[in-house]
């Protein structure tokens, strides 16, 4: 292969994004990148840009929570009502963020943020494999 300054660069983002998963953990890292984009449904609803937020709340929710398991590893592993507890917050942030006046974005972020960070910490203490679902590494 070829070094180009563009294959470098990624490689070299994703040895930082391994390298900070290992150091905080793989699920609190995945918590993470849903939390940024949680904040990002936060500051588009609070800045009126409905369409931005609604976009913002598919990646956070369809495009990291579900697609990179953390969803199915929170029902493995701490339950189904838990993991029900969660995803309610998730669908009144949606509300809140897309038809102004259903609820308070910033506190439903606030504690969506805290919820995930908390379940982030407790997977990678138990120890549970990327995939979610087949036990402990």
């Amino acid at each position: 292969m070829k070094w180009t300054w563009s294959s470098g660069m990624c490689t070299a983002l994703l040895l930082v994004s391994a390298s900070a998963w290992a150091a905080g953990g793989y699920w609190a890292g995945i918590a993470e990148e849903v939390c940024t984009e949680v904040t990002k449904v936060e500051t588009f609803a609070k800045a009126g840009k409905i369409e931005d937020a609604k976009a913002a709340f598919h990646t956070a929710y369809f495009g990291t929570f579900e697609e990179k398991k953390m969803e199915i590893a929170e029902r493995s592993n701490f339950g189904i009502s838990h993991t029900a507890d969660v995803e309610e917050i998730f669908n009144n942030l949606r509300k809140a963020a897309s038809k102004p006046g259903t609820g308070d974005v910033s506190a439903l972020a606030e504690t969506l943020r805290r919820e995930l960070r908390k379940d982030g910490k407790a997977l990678d203490a138990a120890k549970v494999n990327p995939d979610g679902n087949e036990g402990k590494k």
